[in-house]
């Protein structure tokens, strides 16, 4: 029981630290996007990029605290 716990965990970790990568690398191309000698934008697009991207970070971090806070039923 004990074994395939930290089975699990190091499953996670090895995933966490690969998809963490793979988004600071996303995130790096979006950076790319302030270079005003190859792109026109707005303030407001800028804004509509984050606010959404600050959504998707609210939605990823509730879903790691909502199983732990379910508050159902127990017996």
């Amino acid at each position: 029981m004990l074994t395939e716990k930290i089975e699990r965990h190091d499953k996670f970790r090895d995933a966490a630290v690969r998809r963490v990568r793979n988004v600071e690398t996303t995130l790096r191309r979006v950076r790319n996007l302030s270079n005003p000698n190859s792109y026109a934008y707005t303030e407001e697009e800028i804004d509509h990029i984050f606010n959404h991207l600050q959504q998707v970070l609210d939605r990823t971090r509730e879903s790691f605290i909502r199983p732990l806070d379910r508050g159902g039923f127990t017996l």
